[in-house]
């Protein structure tokens, strides 16, 4: 069975500050390596059945920012309950600002399309699933990193001064976090596969503000909204993909626009990728991958993908003043019946494949 390769590119967006009900998300460009993250439709959706992913981004290497975002998750296919289960733990860190979360995940999946005919084979060629999310999440503040007005004088900061200052009464508080999400795949005569995605986070606006005791001063996050939109073809020299992505998030709207290519008989690919801003009208930035996927032997079908990235800003000084942003990240994936998730062996003929992983691999 040919394995299948769909390409999900996405936008780069800086992260600037937190204003109340202005609050964004961190999003990455390589989002097939932290799927979970991206969207909780793909949730046992890898191409076997276990799949273990981990992301790291670091944004503007040349000036101190401490930006760094990491994520880790794990996800697996059940036949008996048509879905996945899923757990994803998210580590962000902005300077002194801070937010961790925990979560669980859950997708089913709706299977009724008809058998792969072009390629004579029994599993479906479309299916929808859906996916829910929830998990808790603190944000904190490193307190010991502040300077206040008492710390500093007309020389400058008072050595070994202690503020008299209040800390946040929210500090390290946690609050819950709720998440949904949609997959649409249809494969094409065999060789073609179109991948439409949608999913909204937040859902429920939780309050991450570290001082507010009244509704007039509550700091929501915004919903998160996503839509994706992929065609991803595997010809007989060349696999090759193209995605349009959105993202809304408060008054903040971004659009990606992306394709990505591997020599049929190479497990390397190349991705490149533009992102618009708010007005949608000129790039902002550009970005280029290299993934590499080794692919394991012995009786348990698995791969293992490897990506990094570099976003280059465009216009004015940024690239000079910044160097950019860089990512790294991973995909183990692993049959732990042997033979190959989804097959007829297994039982699993409509397990559903959203797995954004860099090309398939050769027969």
């Amino acid at each position: 069975m040919n394995n299948k390769c769909m390409l999900l590119l996405t936008v780069v967006v800086l992260l600037t500050g937190r204003q109340r009900s202005m609050g964004q998300d961190p999003l990455f460009s390589q989002p097939y390596l932290s799927p979970l993250y991206l969207n909780p439709a793909a949730t046992g959706a890898g191409e076997n059945d276990l799949r273990v992913s981990v992301m790291h981004r670091r944004q503007w290497l040349t000036i101190p920012s401490k930006f760094n975002y990491t994520v880790l998750s794990v996800d697996k296919f059940f036949p008996a309950i048509k879905g996945g289960l899923g757990l994803m733990a998210t580590n962000f860190s902005e300077g002194y600002l801070k937010r961790t979360g925990i979560y669980g995940s859950y997708s089913y999946t709706i299977c009724s399309g008809e058998p792969n005919v072009a390629r004579n084979e029994e599993r479906q060629t479309w299916f929808v699933t859906g996916g829910l999310q929830a998990g808790m999440v603190q944000r904190s503040i490193n307190y010991s990193q502040l300077l206040f007005s008492d710390q500093i004088n007309q020389y400058g900061v008072i050595p070994g001064s202690v503020s008299a200052a209040d800390p946040p009464i929210f500090n390290r508080h946690w609050y819950p976090d709720f998440s949904g999400g949609i997959y649409f795949s249809h494969e094409i005569n065999g060789r073609g596969n179109l991948l439409l995605g949608g999913s909204a986070h937040h859902i429920n606006r939780p309050d991450e503000s570290l001082t507010a005791t009244t509704d007039t001063f509550r700091s929501q996050v915004p919903v998160r909204w996503s839509w994706n939109a992929n065609y991803q073809y595997e010809g007989e020299q060349w696999v090759w993909g193209l995605a349009l992505l959105v993202y809304q998030q408060g008054n903040t709207r971004t659009m990606q626009l992306g394709a990505e290519v591997r020599p049929a008989d190479y497990d390397f690919s190349l991705g490149v990728w533009g992102h618009l801003g708010n007005a949608l009208n000129s790039f902002n930035s550009l970005g280029l991958s290299v993934t590499y996927t080794f692919h394991g032997g012995g009786g348990h079908k698995q791969k293992l993908i490897v990506g990094v990235g570099q976003d280059f800003p465009m216009g004015g000084n940024g690239l000079s003043y910044t160097t950019g942003s860089t990512e790294a990240g991973l995909t183990w994936d692993y049959d732990t019946k042997g033979g190959g998730a989804g097959s007829l062996e297994t039982g699993d003929r409509c397990k559903p494949r959203v797995d954004i992983g860099a090309c398939p691999s050769k027969q």
